[in-house]
């Protein structure tokens, strides 16, 4: 079983990744133009090598149930051959889709399973998060597979912190995204107060907030790693204080260009900014 503070033992230090979405238009956004063809799981592994990144989390927006049984053989090859570990990840808390990504992530040897508190089509409150995370814990205990589970806007901090002291389970911790706090409008370093202890993966996403011309109001936008307010020396410090080396996964929110080929130059553009900043930051920390 992985346990808190080992996600990588030698010399203490945290691990570097990058994520699905670290190329949320690549890979195709929600909304809005589409690339002419989508980055695919085993593309995305490949600009992890190119970044020289030996750790990629696919998450919801490449959701890997997708994928044939050959298409997740031919990953978990690619994967091994490239020397490229994979964090998988999904949203929603309905325990069949939770052993199926549980089956998943025991195939591509992750650690870990984050996951986002919603049910597919419908919000969820906490109490049946945590009806469901109980239910399927056990499975997930005798696989050694955590679940982390996201804060996202849908709850305050407290509410999660509430929630992981309630469970109290080694299996089951936070991915800590300290930029979907804005939409509570809560504090980064609130957050990560509340939050820290319980984190088992830290989700980078740097933004900043821009007042609007008119002065009446503000928009929040994402920049490259270290361009942005969000404070990372803060969370680290938390983290390390804590001695939790976990693993720490660039997220981007790069703004809509002009046309979708502008905006993928610039989403790599952001990617390789990133991953140069939070190399060199974490090295040094």
């Amino acid at each position: 079983m992985i346990t808190m503070g080992t996600m990588e033992e030698s010399g203490n230090k945290f691990k570097l990744g990058i994520s699905s979405w670290t190329f949320p238009w690549a890979v195709g956004a929600a909304s809005g133009p589409q690339p002419e063809e989508k980055m695919t799981a085993v593309q995305l592994l490949g600009k992890a090598r190119e970044l020289g990144i030996s750790l990629v989390q696919i998450a919801d927006n490449l959701p890997l149930e997708k994928l044939s049984n050959q298409e997740l053989r031919d990953l978990k090859s690619f994967s091994e051959e490239n020397n490229i570990k994979i964090e998988v990840g999904t949203k929603g808390i309905d325990p069949d889709h939770l052993y199926k990504m549980l089956d998943i992530a025991l195939f591509l040897e992750s650690p870990v399973l984050r996951t986002l508190p919603a049910l597919f089509g419908r919000k969820a409150d906490m109490h049946e998060v945590e009806q469901n995370i109980r239910i399927v814990l056990p499975q997930f205990e005798k696989a050694g597979v955590i679940i982390v589970l996201e804060n996202t806007e849908a709850f305050f901090a407290e509410e999660y912190a509430s929630l992981m002291d309630r469970v109290n389970h080694s299996n089951f911790r936070m991915c800590v995204d300290l930029a979907n706090a804005v939409g509570k409008l809560e504090g980064p370093h609130y957050v990560m107060d509340k939050l820290g202890k319980y984190c088992a993966n830290y989700h980078f996403k740097d933004v900043r907030v821009i007042r609007s011309p008119s002065i009446m109001g503000f928009s929040v936008e994402g920049t490259s790693s270290g361009q942005g307010g969000m404070p990372i020396d803060y969370a680290i410090k938390v983290l390390k204080s804590l001695g939790l080396y976990v693993s720490v996964i660039i997220e981007l929110w790069p703004p809509l260009l002009q046309s979708i080929e502008d905006t993928l130059h610039s989403e790599q553009l952001m990617a390789t900014e990133s991953v140069k900043f939070l190399k060199r930051y974490l090295n040094d920390n």
